[in-house]
């Protein structure tokens, strides 16, 4: 999805360029998770129910799943800093407006804006991050930017449990609004800028990618998968209030400590296969130690689910990633196309993880969610046994 750029610029400059997005990025994703600690707060202060919370989640979401049918019409025309300056503006400004927020829908509405500037901005991040390194750095510096995400995704949630109980729910999203003009004003040391390739998704598009056999089991399997994982994600914090009901927002977020063991699965998940022989070995692994950690859940109290978050993550990185490769390796063409689907599938799981199993947990708890998810991961296990994965 990201175009290369050939320049003479010295290593010092690429390595300085290259810093500033990954710092935007992790400040960037910060903006994406930091309500989901305070979400039984938010949902006892607005009188609303587990699953109408989670749509604060959701709403941000849905556009990054719909942005490579969309949004590529017309991002490419836009030059990547002026996209980024402007989007990082009122993204900060969208994050202020929190403070002046009185009904529930205004924070639904204020994260849907943020859904439809998040996808500009991950873009041009991932398109600066690839290119202001030589060509050869490329796949380093993307692992690199992905190491950012999970970085982001775990400082918005602890951040906004610290904020939120140290303060209040409004400081938190402040604060972080505040924060957006750091990457504003570094972008004004970046001497050069990057050209936007984004693929962009028509149904015949789609359609090719589903009718491959293999395309369409490693979507079904990232599907299942995440949407599990995301549903734990924004259901954790309703049960922990239910063992512990005086559980402040930071020791919420605390649980969020797993979410860091992505980082290092990611940028070794490639090893791991490789030392298993089959990636499909590799996908199993992944799955189990999933499962473990989401059986456990049943069993454990505030420690044990701090543990056990990660296994979960463990799990759901390593096959992530692995499906992530996957891909691309046998995308002999129109790799854009394919993943640009698989990130469409990706956030759409994930948003749907965000929401429908908040009225699981209402209307069965936390042992029948566990229950339903096992089901959704046998799901996913027999997705991952269907693939006719090629030898080497």
């Amino acid at each position: 999805m990201a175009v290369l750029l050939t320049s003479t610029r010295s290593p010092m400059i690429f390595t300085r360029n290259l810093v500033i997005a990954l710092i935007a990025t992790i400040i960037s994703f910060s903006t994406l998770y930091i309500p989901q600690p305070m979400l039984p707060l938010l949902a006892e202060n607005f009188g609303v129910s587990a699953g109408e919370a989670g749509l604060l989640m959701t709403v941000a979401m849905l556009p990054l799943a719909i942005a490579p049918a969309l949004y590529g019409y017309f991002l490419q025309a836009i030059p990547a800093r002026l996209m980024l300056s402007v989007a990082l503006a009122l993204l900060a400004l969208d994050q202020v407006c929190f403070y002046f927020a009185e009904e529930f829908w205004h924070l639904i509405l204020l994260r849907l804006l943020q859904g439809l500037l998040l996808p500009a901005i991950f873009t041009a991040l991932m398109t600066y991050c690839a290119s202001m390194v030589p060509a050869q750095m490329v796949r380093r510096a993307m692992g690199f930017y992905i190491g950012a995400t999970i970085l982001g995704g775990f400082s918005g949630r602890l951040l906004g449990g610290i904020f939120a109980s140290s303060f209040d729910w409004r400081s938190a999203f402040v604060i972080m609004g505040l924060m957006q003009l750091v990457p504003l004003l570094l972008l004004t040391r970046v001497e050069s800028d990057a050209d936007i390739n984004f693929a962009r998704l028509d149904p015949r598009s789609i359609s090719r990618v589903l009718l491959n056999r293999n395309f369409r089991f490693m979507l079904m399997a990232l599907a299942s998968v995440f949407f599990v994982f995301s549903g734990i994600l924004n259901i954790v914090p309703f049960h922990l209030q239910n063992i512990d009901a005086t559980a402040t927002p930071f020791l919420i977020s605390l649980l969020y400590l797993g979410y860091l063991v992505g980082a290092p699965v990611s940028f070794f998940s490639e090893s791991i296969s490789k030392r298993l022989r089959d990636e499909r070995k590799g996908l199993w692994l992944g799955l189990l130690i999933h499962s473990l950690g989401l059986l456990m859940l049943l069993l454990v109290a505030y420690k044990g689910l701090i543990v056990m978050m990660f296994f979960l993550a463990a799990g759901f990185f390593l096959i992530h990633a692995l499906l992530s490769g996957l891909a691309n390796h046998l995308a002999r063409e129109h790799k854009g196309v394919v993943n640009g689907v698989y990130v469409s599938v990706y956030y759409f799981s994930g948003a749907l993880g965000s929401w429908l199993p908040g009225y699981l947990f209402e209307g069965i708890g936390w042992q029948g969610m566990i229950i339903v998810f096992m089901s959704i991961l046998a799901f996913c296990g027999w997705s991952i046994s269907r693939l006719r994965l090629p030898a080497g």
